[in-house]
């Protein structure tokens, strides 16, 4: 399972000329591509749809957008449709046996009713999906990694019709087969959170399961939309401070990546809103007492066993926790050992964005429980 702060390696361009149309955002393409149309995608910014009559045509991105193209993969068609010299890798019937390279894949594929397709995982024991957990409980899933990493030879003789791995470094990916086919997810890059739940449309049509697919996000985008408007438009935006301490260094989303977001949809004022970076920032200690001694909230993402306290927030910094946002009682936190934060969390934005609401505006929280983002009690 993938942590809170990922690094983000270049992936390969595969140098398709035609791909550099496709994702120019135009409704055809020349040549072999010319019959092709466009499948209108709602937030995502790390993946496309195109269809021709009954097959579906995805694209898959890096960490650098339409110009790092990373897979391209054809449902339902034959090799023909694809052009000579293309690197499309053809599925002439939608996927029946996969293997994944990250948990965080399973809540995609069980949404679709699909769980029972996964037949091989990695670090299985980081599971959180129910049904996936079942089949691994049950036999039906085998772990494809241990202590020396992934074990090719167990893949293989799973013979699954796909590997689902993710576009960055080479974990898991080196000395695999050529001829097995390996589809990098990448939803951990989408900047809004409706984007990264749209990668069910993704495997919507990886697995033949596309209305389902669009069905459920519709779905989503209602519920969102929904919670985002239930913020009070006369409450004033309290400060937020969110990141995480390593080594004495704090790392903190940019301003325009996918927790900036949540936190503005959620009525909060993120303290680093301005501050667009292709990743992470990274402050020193002076930075963060100084900028963080305005914040009302104080965030972070933990993976602990053990109950979370305000010096887990902190960084166990004393410095850090005479701040107001630790003696006003407005530390929270989120716990990918207890949730499934990087996983279902991905397919309920609207559960995160509320956990917010509820912990920025709490004269509205109520009764209800939180899910992924709770108050340190």
């Amino acid at each position: 399972m993938r942590g809170a702060f990922r690094g983000r390696g270049k992936a390969p361009f595969l140098g398709l000329l035609a791909i550099g149309v496709l994702g120019c955002g135009g409704n055809s393409t020349p040549g072999a591509w010319k019959e092709w149309e466009r499948i209108p995608v709602h937030s995502a910014e790390f993946f496309q749809l195109w269809q021709h009559e009954q097959a579906r045509l995805l694209l898959t991105f890096g960490p650098g957008g339409t110009t790092d193209t990373t897979g391209i993969f054809i449902v339902g068609h034959d090799q023909l449709s694809a052009g000579k010299g293309s690197k499309a890798v053809v599925f002439k019937q939608p996927l029946d046996r996969v293997a994944l390279l990250s948990t965080t894949h399973a809540s995609f594929i069980s949404a679709l009713d699909r769980a029972d397709a996964v037949v091989g995982c990695a670090y299985t024991d980081r599971l959180r999906d129910p049904l996936v957990i079942a089949m691994a409980q049950a036999g039906r899933l085998v772990e494809i990694a241990s202590a020396e990493g992934v074990d090719r030879e167990r893949i293989l003789m799973l013979a699954p019709d796909a590997l689902f791995t993710y576009p960055y470094g080479s974990e898991g990916s080196a000395n695999l087969p050529g001829q097995l086919p390996m589809i990098p997810i990448a939803e951990y890059l989408e900047k809004y959170p409706l984007g990264r739940a749209e990668w069910i449309r993704a495997f919507g049509v990886l697995f033949g399961k596309e209305p389902l697919a669009d069905s459920l996000y519709a779905g989503i985008v209602h519920r969102y939309e929904e919670t985002r408007a239930s913020v009070p438009r006369s409450a004033v935006a309290p400060d937020v401070f969110f990141g995480s301490a390593w080594k004495g260094t704090w790392s903190v989303p940019a301003g325009n990546s996918y927790m900036a977001r949540l936190i503005t949809d959620a009525g909060g004022h993120y303290l680093f809103a301005d501050h667009e970076a292709p990743g992470n920032l990274d402050l020193d200690l002076e930075m963060v007492l100084q900028v963080g001694a305005k914040a009302e909230f104080w965030g972070r993402i933990l993976d602990q066993q053990t109950s979370v306290k305000e010096a887990d927030v902190a960084g166990s910094d004393s410095r850090v926790m005479a701040l107001p946002a630790f003696t006003q009682g407005g530390c929270f936190y989120a716990n990918s050992a207890t949730s499934d934060l990087f996983g279902q969390a991905g397919l309920e934005p609207e559960m995160v964005l509320k956990d917010l609401i509820d912990i920025f505006h709490p004269a509205q929280a109520g009764d209800r429980k939180p899910v992924y983002f709770k108050p340190v009690q």
